[in-house]
Parts: C-alpha cells; sequence; structure tokens
C-alpha cells in the first residue's frame, strides 16, 4: 500500500494490515533492498546535491529527501514514526538487518482510526475509499500509486531493452495482506479465505508485475454489519475527508 519500486532497482515489500471494528488496526511492514543499491542511491542523493551547490544553492540544503520504503537508517525511520503520533499511529517494533546481500527493516505500526494511517506520508500518493453500502456491506478500495520504474517502459520497450532492464528488476516482490472485521464477499485479490484477503506482484514469476502494479486496485468488500468506522475518501495526493 503505497509502496513504490525505486528508480534505483527493486524492493521486496511484505505488508499486512490489519482493521478491527471501530476502524483502529495494525500495520506490519517487512521491505528490503539490496545493499548495493542502497549505496548506489546515497551516492546519488549526494550527488544531487552537489549538482545544486554548483548551480549556486546553499552547501547546507539538506540532501533530497526520501521516504518509506526508501529509509534504512534506523535514526531516521525512529524519527519519522514519531511524527505519526499526533494522528493516532504509534509504533511498536523496529528492526532492520543484513542477509543474502539486501537490508531489510520490518516495522509494525498501532493506529487507532485508518485515516490518521492513511493520511501518512508513505500512503500519500494512494487513493483511499471506505465506504458503508445500502446492503450492510462495506467496501475497501486503494489505488496504487505509479511505480519508480515507469511501467510504460516495460509495456512499450522492444525486447532488448526490456531484456537490459531484467536484472534491475529481479527479485521486485511486493505481497499485501488485509484482514478484515467482517466476512469477505467479494475482492480482487489473487488469493482470500474467510476475512483475509491477499494481493501479490513477483517479477520473477510474472514479468507484466510491474505493468500490473500500476494497473491494479485493491478491492475487498465485506460484511459490514458490525463496523462502526467512518467512511471516509482520500484521493490520490489528497487528505482524507470523512463522507456520510
Amino acid at each position: 500500500m503505497g509502496l513504490l519500486v525505486g528508480g534505483t532497482g527493486c524492493v521486496k515489500i511484505d505488508a499486512s494490515l490489519s482493521l478491527n471494528r471501530d476502524g483502529s488496526g495494525s500495520l506490519r511492514t517487512i521491505y528490503g533492498m539490496p545493499t548495493f543499491l542502497i549505496k548506489q542511491m546515497e551516492l546519488t542523493r549526494q550527488w544531487t546535491r552537489s549538482l545544486n551547490f554548483a548551480g549556486g544553492q546553499s552547501t547546507n540544503m539538506p540532501l533530497p529527501s526520501l521516504d518509506i520504503p526508501m529509509i534504512f537508517d534506523e535514526a531516521i525511520l525512529n524519527s519519522r514514526f514519531r511524527q505519526m503520533a499526533a494522528d493516532g499511529v504509534n509504533l511498536e517494533s523496529l528492526r532492520t538487518r543484513e542477509q543474502g546481500g539486501w537490508r531489510y527493516v520490518d516495522f509494525n505500526l498501532k493506529f487507532s482510526r485508518f485515516e490518521g494511517l492513511a493520511k501518512q506520508s508513505f500512503l500519500k500518493e494512494c487513493g483511499v475509499v471506505l465506504a458503508r453500502a445500502e446492503d450492510d456491506t462495506c467496501k475497501l478500495l486503494v489505488s496504487l500509486p505509479l511505480v519508480g520504474v515507469s511501467s510504460n517502459l516495460a509495456v512499450q520497450a522492444s525486447p532488448s531493452a526490456s531484456a537490459d532492464l531484467t536484472p534491475y528488476m529481479n527479485g521486485l516482490r511486493v505481497v499485501v495482506r488485509i484482514d478484515l472485521p467482517g466476512e469477505i464477499r467479494n475482492s480482487s485479490s489473487t488469493m482470500s479465505d474467510t476475512r483475509r484477503a491477499t494481493w501479490e506482484w513477483d517479477f520473477d514469476k510474472d514479468a507484466s508485475a510491474i505493468e500490473r502494479l500500476t494497473r491494479d486496485r485493491i478491492i475487498v468488500v465485506f460484511d459490514g454489519r458490525q463496523v462502526r468506522f467512518n467512511n471516509f475518501e482520500k484521493p490520490a495526493g489528497g487528505t482524507a475527508l470523512r463522507i456520510k
């Protein structure tokens, strides 16, 4: 959800969202990137600042900002998470590790209102709708942001160009799970059971995963007879608004 594929290469993202009947819940996310790409990304940021300085800007200007899932520094992550507390989003756990040439971040957030989570910067480019229908069902819809590596490249490039891109996308895998407070009636998910829907985009299994990440939407309709949260809508890049 709102999780990007960086312009420098691929990431692994595994996100599990759990919604309670009152609109509270939790989000656990594990994301990772090859360590050499993290170093390349940092060098690119330093180079950008040097170019800006050469153009007459101050040497005190900050590095170009990053957001989750492109941040791998625990101190920066802790600072970001502390800022979320004002919106009822609190950090329960945070851990970083290196394994097999990749660096991973594992964090768990708890939120008092789903609106508070949806407004965070790492979900800014996601459109979100949570609304109750007249038939006592609720619908959750999440539109995903454009990936950092343009999907048009994957669609329009020649076979040789696509082959050149492949080494940078190998290992790309995005998984999103959502646990709902009522039985699932319908969903756009890859897999689902009574109350959990799962979406997966895996480049190693399906070369069209990049294209699908741009096109797909997370949609799930579930039994809303016992839920007590307010309807709301947040357009991509916008602010969550309560709706009737």
